[in-house]
């Protein structure tokens, strides 16, 4: 056994817990108000009192949704009202859900004087100057603007750090995990609803920045190396759980929130277009070099994989394939087989009276779906990474006040931290890499507040990159189970993708045998009750509800549709699959296709081998026109232009770039004249004026 789990084990041993016991009435005594904390949120504001007590700092892993920010509030008017320590208290969060946290601070803690450090620089300076001449207990900002103003922050001596959406932090080698362990901190408490994401190296990243003195920056390689085998040994998942004990809190929702409705997770296939298999086909011999050299070309490989994801999506997400001049249509949704589904899927949950959490990773295909959404004339409102902080809180607000069907959502920007029980649905359009991604957006409605079943759908293309994606990410999530989810520790290695220790080139390669053996759609129509299960009012019934028979008609629907391309209800089942030996014919089959092609097109015959990619247009089989030569009149005409764009360039720029002098000369006089300065050095804006014009 390795020096550094020895160290951690003697600490774990040592030390010697002082139990903090104190109930509801206690907490409002305190200052705490407006909210009845439920059994295990009081547990868990006594975990951190006496974590508080202990050690330097804990992490707070309930699953999405328990309300780990009213536990920590707890915490602090705990330790204002019961210990006398008034602050300051730092509190960081994702600018999307900076105002809930503002909201619930001062809802559920009025004792607590709150500071909400944002806004541009200027707003921020006013703010700093309150805070030197203010007593405050709580300054609440966002990761951004921690990093932008650390020299300003790092004055105070925090009493408690408190990091939400801490995943943040997985990497000790970010800008963010170096500048705060810079700061002066007494305690440190990390929130997060998926501590483990990818593997433990991240782990112990959340955990060196909570109690460095046992978990080393130094030590990472050798604490993942004791614990490298996790998965396949039981005894040493108990033991690793056992360390982590003391510093990590994990309940999940099935264990603790017994009265939240069901939720239900399902995979729905659909088939591809006859113009995206036109354009996967081509995506993948567009570069075919790339896949003769795995570590050289991971770039190009990797550019690969964005490009069949997106042709999966929709096509239109590629520049010149939607028709010119652009108008709103059909052909808008018969393009995509996915929008094909989307478009059935929509029209049925409308008509039942739900309303849909709608989440895709490019915000490219949002754009899309908006155009969809108009074309349709469904109510919506959209979240993004582009959209401002006052225009997300507007955003969230109207979703969860008004009658409005569908919020779109990227991923990454919607998928964390915000409270949308007003829906019942989630469709993720596309998948993530990372699957505790698409954790934390499903559980933006299935949380403490949600009186309704959720349903959570996922649509994936058939044979297509997207289904060994998804089992990859699946795959993934064995790590977590294992790790820290109390009592459920298990052998999960036979339940390991066979996708796991495929190569990228191999990836690429999967389902084309099968995708490809016709340029025909794919797209079939499917009855979407049976798939969905079944709704009324509003709310999706509970599966126990259905009739035994018509489950057994149901499986035979589905036995009938096994081996084909056709979409049905998949749950609960492992269903990765590796490229297969005809996957790779196939592939070598279309690049043969593809050099016989550029021989016939160029001449070239055998020599094109070299060259670094193929055209689009010959991978589609576009006709090649030859450009005619240019005579002396025409290239003296197009230079010519090209120097009159130029100047038209370098002119448009001058005038811009005078524009901001005058402003920033405007700004300056409108801040002096406000603190009351003169100055005979300082010329007018008029003099300025006039000696231009006595040159002229």
């Amino acid at each position: 056994m390795s020096d550094t789990v020895m160290k951690i084990k003697n600490f774990v041993a040592e030390k010697k817990k002082t139990t903090t016991a104190f109930y509801q009435n206690d907490l409002q005594k305190f200052g705490l108000r407006g909210i009845q904390l439920r059994g295990y949120q009081l547990d868990g504001v006594q975990w951190l009192a006496q974590c508080q007590n202990n050690q330097q700092g804990c992490i707070l892993g309930d699953e999405m949704g328990l309300g780990k920010t009213c536990q920590t509030i707890s915490l602090l008017v705990y330790m204002s009202g019961a210990l006398g320590q008034k602050g300051p208290f730092l509190v960081l969060s994702p600018l999307s859900v900076l105002e809930n946290w503002r909201n619930e601070l001062e809802r559920f803690a009025p004792s607590l004087t709150l500071l909400c450090y944002k806004g541009d620089k200027e707003r921020r300076a006013e703010i700093q100057r309150e805070a030197n001449t203010q007593d405050f207990s709580v300054l609440l900002t966002t990761y951004e603007l921690c990093l932008k103003d650390a020299s300003f922050l790092k004055r105070w001596r925090w009493k408690v750090l408190v990091v939400d959406e801490a995943h943040r932090l997985k990497n000790q080698n970010s800008l963010l995990h170096k500048t705060l362990t810079e700061f002066t901190v007494g305690f440190r408490v990390l929130l997060t609803g998926t501590p483990i994401q990818n593997n433990l190296q991240e782990l112990y990243s959340l955990l060196s920045f909570i109690q460095p003195s046992i978990f080393a920056a130094e030590d990472v390689d050798s604490f993942v190396n004791s614990y490298s085998n996790v998965q396949s040994q039981p005894a040493l998942a108990a033991e690793l759980q056992s360390i982590l004990e003391p510093f990590l809190l994990r309940r999940v929702k099935s264990e603790v929130a017994v009265d939240l409705p069901k939720k239900t997770e399902l995979v729905v296939y659909h088939g591809m277009s006859a113009l995206q298999k036109k354009y996967y086909k081509a995506i993948l011999m567009k570069d075919v070099e790339a896949f003769g050299n795995e570590q050289g070309s991971r770039n190009r490989l990797l550019n690969i994989l964005m490009n069949l994801r997106k042709c999966v999506d929709h096509p239109y997400l590629f520049d010149g394939v939607e028709p010119e001049p652009f108008e709103m249509g059909e052909h808008l949704v018969e393009a995509s087989g996915k929008l094909c589904l989307l478009d059935s899927m929509l029209a049925f949950l409308y008509k039942e009276g739900h309303r849909i959490l709608l989440f895709s990773q490019m915000t490219r295909m949002l754009d899309i779906l908006q155009d969809y959404m108009e074309f349709r004339g469904y109510s919506y409102e959209r979240l993004d990474g582009s959209v401002r902080g006052e225009e997300r809180n507007l955003a969230v607000k109207n979703f969860s006040s008004k009658d409005i069907f569908v919020f779109l959502l990227s991923t990454k920007a919607g998928g964390v931290g915000m409270n949308l029980t007003a829906a019942d649905t989630v469709i993720f359009v596309d998948s993530d890499f990372n699957p505790q991604n698409d954790l934390q957006a499903a559980a933006r409605c299935h949380r403490i507040g949600q009186n309704r079943p959720v349903k959570v759908i996922r649509l994936l293309a058939r044979d297509t990159i997207e289904e060994i994606m998804y089992s990859r990410a699946v795959n993934k999530l064995q790590l977590t189970n294992t790790v820290i989810e109390e009592g459920r520790f298990s052998l999960l290695d036979q339940a390991q993708s066979a996708a796991a220790g495929l190569q990228l080139s191999e990836i690429l390669k999967f389902g084309i045998d099968k995708l490809l053996s016709s340029d025909e759609s794919s797209i079939q129509d499917v009855k979407l009750e049976k798939i969905l299960g079944p709704s009324r009012g509003g709310q999706w019934m509970d599966e126990e509800d259905i009739s035994p028979l018509r489950e057994e008609e149901e499986t035979e629907e589905e036995d009938e549709s096994e081996g084909h391309n056709h979409m049905y209800f998949f749950e609960g089942k492992d269903y990765s699959k590796d490229p297969s030996s005809s996957d790779q014919n196939s592939f070598e089959r279309l690049l043969e296709e593809q050099l016989a092609e550029f021989q016939r097109v160029t001449g070239e015959g055998r020599a094109m081998r070299h060259n670094a990619g193929v055209s689009l247009s010959v991978a589609l089989k576009i006709p090649v026109r030859k450009r005619k030569p240019l005579t002396e009149e025409e290239l003296e005409l197009r230079r010519k232009r090209r120097e009159e764009t130029a100047a038209k360039r370098a002119k448009k720029q001058e005038d811009i770039k005078k524009q901001q002098q005058e402003q920033k000369q405007k700004k300056k006089m409108a801040w002096w004249e406000s603190c009351g300065y003169r100055s005979l050095c300082l010329q007018l804006v008029d003099s300025e004026e006039e000696e231009e014009e006595e040159e002229e």
